[in-house]
């Protein structure tokens, strides 16, 4: 059977599932963060530092932990960077202890804040720098590996770079893009094929991770899945 394009994957799951309004962010007088199909990627200066954390605190964990941390954060009044500046350590790690390997985490992003602040302190202004640059600036601080650095600049930038999760790699291993690709061969996968367009990666994303949690686990599901017909693994199951 002929490969599928990730095009047509994207407008089959977008049929099936709808705009998945990812990445959640916490409105101006709320302390959880909401889902908001639609949106265009505006963010405010807070709710973009708000991704930035979110994204290092869901290293090795599920969203619903990053959402009880962040709630946590909030809920003690930690929601800019001088906030985050003014803490303790320890006080950080017991705000954060949900998300797991919080200890880890706390010094990423004591690290992170740091950067940042020496960047001028707004997230807005440094994550429009030249995006080339700007990856390889995020991948040499601590704890930010290609995926998080990704997802800063897509979600909390609003800039092209599509991220490339466990997710990803499973559901493209099953179409048959790749058999066993590391992250950078994946993502150029995607890109040469798909128009360079932050929202339409966004969304594209956040699709393979409505399709991986319902259908493509790593035990499958295929009934009813929407990528059964043009999905390789699915024909041979």
């Amino acid at each position: 059977m002929n490969l599928p394009a990730p095009l047509a994957v994207y407008r089959r799951l977008l049929k099936t599932f709808g705009p998945q309004g990812w990445w959640p962010v916490t409105p101006p007088r709320g302390v959880r963060p909401r889902y908001v199909p639609g949106s265009d990627g505006r963010l405010s200066e807070r709710q973009r530092l708000e991704v930035c954390v979110g994204a290092i605190l869901t290293q090795n964990t599920n969203w619903g932990n990053v959402e009880k941390a962040l709630s946590r954060l909030h809920g003690d009044g930690i929601r800019d960077l001088r906030d985050f500046q003014g803490l303790r350590r320890a006080r950080l790690e017991g705000l954060i202890r949900s998300s797991g390997y919080y200890r880890q985490k706390a010094i990423k992003l004591m690290e992170f804040v740091r950067h940042l602040s020496r960047r001028g302190g707004r997230v807005g202004d440094w994550l429009g720098s030249d995006l080339p640059a700007l990856r390889s600036e995020l991948l040499g601080l601590h704890g930010i590996g290609p995926e998080t650095a990704d997802s800063i600049l897509l979600y909390a930038a609003h800039r092209p770079a599509f991220v490339i999760d466990a997710y990803t790699l499973r559901i493209g291993a099953r179409l048959g893009w790749w058999r066993r690709a590391d992250y950078e061969r994946a993502q150029t996968y995607i890109a040469r094929r798909v128009p360079r367009d932050a929202s339409l990666y966004n969304e594209m994303h956040a699709l393979f991770v409505a399709l991986a949690k319902k259908h493509c686990r790593k035990l499958p599901l295929c009934p009813g899945c929407p990528l059964k017909e043009v999905c390789r693994h699915g024909h041979s199951r």
